[in-house]
């Protein structure tokens, strides 16, 4: 595997979205099995202690972080917040749990988050679980 540091948000939705869509378009396995290798790398990405995941990984060595530009080391909700899609299906066509409880695990922290002025900042440190600065966003939950 390749030593790059990649966005998780960008290869998920690009590329891991891209391969299950060529696999359902012609059934080719091989498409499926991309994606599946493909996230297998983004995984290391939840490894913080809040089980948010950093921004960018490495491929090689699995190491995360965030964009120095994001609120004080935070994460991006708008990234993290759209990996859902991608990571509950792999787990509906591999049968494999873990892509489903790192999203799941998402959606109950935020749960249970405060929503200052009924919305969700658009930041989130995933080493501390606090939101970043005070920008907000209109993330639905269902």
């Amino acid at each position: 595997m390749q030593n790059a540091e990649v966005s998780v948000f960008e290869v998920n939705i690009r590329f891991i979205g891209g391969l299950l869509a060529a696999y359902y378009l012609s059934g080719q396995e091989v498409f499926k099995l991309k994606a599946v290798q493909l996230a297998e790398k983004l995984l290391p990405a939840f490894n913080t202690p809040t089980g948010i995941p950093w921004a960018m990984v490495n491929l090689k060595s699995g190491v995360g972080r965030n964009w120095g530009w994001a609120s004080a080391g935070s994460s991006i909700l708008a990234e993290f917040g759209t990996l859902h899609m991608e990571f509950v299906h792999l787990t509906y066509l591999t049968g494999n749990p873990a892509y489903y409880q790192k999203v799941m695990h998402i959606r109950k922290l935020l749960a249970k988050m405060d929503r200052p002025n009924g919305l969700y900042p658009n930041y989130l440190n995933p080493r501390t679980g606090r939101w970043g600065q005070r920008e907000y966003t209109c993330l639905l939950t269902f």
